[in-house]
């Protein structure tokens, strides 16, 4: 709309202002009768539609205005320059220019138009023809489409934001939706981890607690070993060893004395009084686990009468009675198995905290393992590998044997650091 007033204006210009302004192909000024004959044209009917008339040189000299005080003066401006080169401009101005400052007053949108003004017959511009039309039609005709545009984008747009809302806000419910369950899922995963935890703890006392449990029935059986047939078979050798029962034999009024009778008895002696030993624990109360070891290896060297090599290091004072007592029947049970499997040859005990774990090896310089039964057997305390693997396996740990023909047999065994509960 406002290139088609743009070329209706610069069309004006050129039926009316351009004859009119031919004096300023050879002079900077117009001749009095073309601006009377300007003057005539706008008081009549073409005047009706043009509110202002200016004519500018080239170099943007005011040389007529319908307001005859700016005349002379120079007002640069780009559609002026733009004009002198050929080119038709226009836009809608509120007379704001310093050139217009006469009339402000009108308050009226205008259609302000420049267009080049040609020597006649040739494309030469000799001046720039400046016409100020009434813009309200325009401007109404602009604010209705406007309004219209508007309108349709919005009837278009407010349906699509709405589904969009919509879509939106399944969205978010949906995800709203997730997260509930995922904080569920979180919640429900940490009460199953914490009651997991408190399963897994009361499965470790149940576990420290068998063990224990096993340890006092271990004692109670030696115990009632000692007390029972121990103590009736040395009721026995007393009776048959008795110097009055043998003098009566030999008056004849006791029953015939047979000799095997006291070997066998001694022999049963012997092998109770060993599975009583191997069974009853040593006092171990108020012992460091480094003095606990110690004492195994100690009570090993005064039976059998070796030497045992020892590297016991530094361990922990507050271990739980289930792994001390578990390090005191791994030398002892090892122990014994270098006396007799390895015929005590390079007794070894070594002891050594590693991380979170104790490290425990027994080991000897005998000739090994021969016997593919050796750890399904039975030692002379009554423990044998199987029960100690047993015994360690409980306790979270490991246990292994390595044994080599001609080289010796190792016991290795790694617990678990537990602490004595509070």
């Amino acid at each position: 709309m406002m290139r088609t007033a743009t070329e209706e204006g610069a069309r004006f210009t050129e039926v009316f202002l351009g004859p009119l302004a031919q004096d300023l192909a050879t002079s900077r000024s117009l001749s009095p009768e073309s601006m009377k004959k300007l003057d005539d044209l706008l008081a009549g009917k073409s005047g009706e539609r043009m509110i202002l008339v200016k004519i500018w040189l080239p170099d943007a000299t005011l040389v007529y205005s319908t307001n005859k005080e700016a005349i002379g003066q120079r007002f640069p401006s780009s559609h002026i320059t733009a004009a002198v080169a050929g080119k038709a401009t226009g836009e809608f101005d509120y007379l704001q220019d310093v050139e217009n400052a006469a009339d402000k007053h009108l308050h009226t949108p205008l259609v302000e138009i420049y267009a080049p003004l040609f020597r006649t017959g040739t494309q030469e511009v000799i001046a720039v023809g400046e016409v100020y039309t009434d813009g309200r039609t325009l401007a109404a005709d602009l604010a209705s489409i406007r309004l219209t545009s508007a309108g349709i984008v919005g009837a278009v747009t407010a349906p699509m934001m709405l589904i969009l809302f919509f879509m939106v806000r399944g969205a978010s419910n949906l995800v709203n939706g997730y997260q509930s369950t995922l904080i569920q899922n979180v919640v429900e995963a940490k009460y199953l981890a914490a009651q997991n935890d408190r399963l897994r703890r009361l499965a470790d006392d149940a576990r420290l607690e068998a063990a224990d449990s096993n340890e006092n029935l271990l004692a109670r059986i030696g115990q009632d070993l000692h007390d029972g047939p121990i103590q009736l078979v040395s009721l026995l050798m007393l009776k048959v060893t008795d110097p009055t029962a043998t003098k009566q034999l030999e008056t004849g009024r006791g029953s015939a004395h047979d000799p095997a009778i006291e070997p066998l008895t001694r022999r049963i002696l012997t092998e109770l009084r060993n599975i009583s030993t191997g069974l009853v624990l040593p006092e171990l109360e108020g012992l460091t686990p480094n003095e606990i070891i110690r004492l195994a290896v100690q009570n090993h060297e005064e039976v059998t009468g070796t030497m045992v090599s020892r590297q016991i290091g530094d361990l922990p004072a507050d271990l739980a009675r289930p792994v001390t007592i578990c390090l005191y029947r791994i030398v002892q049970e090892g122990l014994n198995n270098a006396f007799h499997h390895g015929k005590a040859i390079g007794q070894r005990v070594e002891v050594w905290v590693e991380a979170q774990s104790i490290v425990i090896v027994v080991s000897d310089s005998g000739p090994g393992v021969v016997d593919s039964h050796r750890e399904s057997s039975r030692s002379r305390t009554g423990l044998g590998i199987a029960g100690l693997r047993n015994r360690v396996e409980a306790l979270k740990g490991t246990f292994e044997v390595i044994s080599q023909r001609g080289i010796g047999t190792q016991i290795r065994a790694k617990l678990p650091v537990t602490s004595t509960p509070n």
